[in-house]
């Protein structure tokens, strides 16, 4: 039988002389360094390199031999998708000795499809064109910029809720003025975030402690879900606020004009019951 593969759940490892079980040595308890190395697809100073570097556990010592297990092979596996998706060796190091290398693994699970640029467009059943002016306005971002191998659902879905709100007559100019200036002011956002909660950041918000900002810091890593499922509701309840506020205001504004056919949305020329001609007027 040929190499890689798995049978019953035991890895399985190519020989030069065929295959073999490598749970089934004399030890029965975990793996050579050679065979972690072939089953995670590198090599062995690879495998010794991390080990220097601190970005294995320990390996466990079984009469004159090291042996390795599950977790070897499982945080292997990570360092490659992780320096696939532009981490630094570094960057991966610490996130794993402050035990946080599972928020990334919620934070960048991998999604069920994967597109080219080409493929999404195609998806989406927008213009080519139009994707190309949407991305320039900021929509839509190349994948490695945080952290994806290709574009995902997410992308396809921001897509094709642009191609629904302009099928529903959105002009285009004005559509893409909005994602200009929702773009602008999240990069601003995430600037401010970014100073005031990391470590070693500018602390735009003086009235933060640092304890509070490690308090912060270790719940959102605990459960990134969770946090941003919350920002997610402060976002949106904040905007459906301001639109409210912002339509009521409109209604205010036409009201002290006397009825501006501009700001009540009617065109020129459009007469309606609450708004009769003026005297004189035909």
């Amino acid at each position: 039988m040929a190499g890689g593969g798995r049978r019953g759940g035991i890895p399985r490892v190519a020989e030069e002389d065929g295959a073999h079980d490598v749970a089934a040595r004399p030890d029965g308890r975990g793996w050579r360094i050679d065979d972690l190395a072939r089953l995670s697809g590198t090599t062995v100073d690879t495998v010794r390199f991390y080990q220097r570097e601190g970005l294995l556990p320990p390996a466990t010592r079984t009469g004159r031999s090291l042996v390795y297990g599950p977790e070897h092979l499982e945080r292997l596996e990570r360092i490659r998708d992780l320096q696939a998706r532009h981490f630094t060796l570094k960057g991966i190091r610490a996130l794993a000795e402050e035990g946080r290398l599972q928020m990334l693994d919620r934070l960048f699970a991998p999604e069920q499809r994967s597109f080219t640029r080409d493929e999404l467009v195609r998806e989406s059943g927008l213009e080519p064109g139009v994707v190309d002016q949407l991305e320039g306005a900021g929509l839509l971002g190349a994948p490695e910029r945080h952290g994806a191998l290709a574009y995902d659902g997410e992308d396809l879905a921001v897509l094709s809720s642009m191609r629904a709100s302009l099928d529903r007559g959105m002009p285009l100019a004005v559509a893409l003025f909005l994602v200009r200036l929702y773009h602008e002011q999240m990069v601003e956002l995430d600037r401010k975030l970014f100073d005031t909660f990391s470590i070693g950041g500018t602390g735009l918000e003086p009235k933060l402690d640092e304890d509070d900002l490690d308090a912060f810091r270790t719940l959102a890593g605990n459960d990134i879900d969770a946090f941003l499922d919350d920002s997610c509701v402060v976002l949106e309840y904040l905007h459906r606020r301001g639109v409210q506020h912002l339509v009521l205001e409109a209604m205010r504004l036409a009201d002290a004009l006397g009825g501006s056919s501009r700001t009540l949305g009617i065109r020129p020329g459009d007469r309606s019951a609450d708004h009769p001609p003026a005297e004189g007027e035909p």
